[in-house]
């Protein structure tokens, strides 16, 4: 799911980092997003300079320093409420203070993980139905806690 978030942004113009705990891991996920954009070009659903722009726009970590900089955090690591909390915990340290962290679960309660950070009014909910380079259907969740400037920035 989170090569598919990474093309979807990239695709809409967006700078994108993909992290994952390996560099390997991100580096096979940004393969996967080239090989996908290969077959866009063969079908003439995208130019071939608009796949190297797609791929410029990507970049590969497995440091979640790299995040430091970026506005909205998505993240897609497997639906276990403990491993979603502490990574929120730890994007929270990680990233700007203004950045907003997101949550692509459709199943847990974001309100845990908002209240896992020291920023609950910039988590939120942004579900992408699978898969979501083909379903134009993302679903905004609004914790208690969120702001409305976090809502309509999502």
């Amino acid at each position: 799911m989170g090569s598919g978030l990474a093309e979807v942004a990239a695709k809409a113009g967006y700078t994108v980092v993909v992290r994952s705990r390996s560099a390997a891991t991100a580096q096979a996920m940004i393969t996967s997003i080239e090989k996908g954009l290969d077959k866009q070009v063969q079908r003439e659903k995208i130019s071939a300079d608009d796949k190297a722009a797609i791929l410029g726009r990507l970049s590969a970590t497995d440091k979640i320093a790299d995040l430091a900089d970026c506005d909205l955090v998505i993240e897609s690591v497997v639906e276990d409420l403990a491993v979603k909390k502490a990574l929120f915990a730890e994007l929270d340290k990680a990233v700007k203070p203004e950045a907003i962290l997101a949550t692509n679960t459709s199943t847990l309660p974001v309100v845990e993980m908002a209240m896992a950070t020291g920023r609950p009014d910039k988590v939120c909910g942004i579900h992408f139905f699978n898969p979501a380079t083909a379903m134009p259907l993302v679903e905004v969740v609004r914790p208690i806690t969120a702001s409305d400037e976090t809502i309509a920035a999502a």
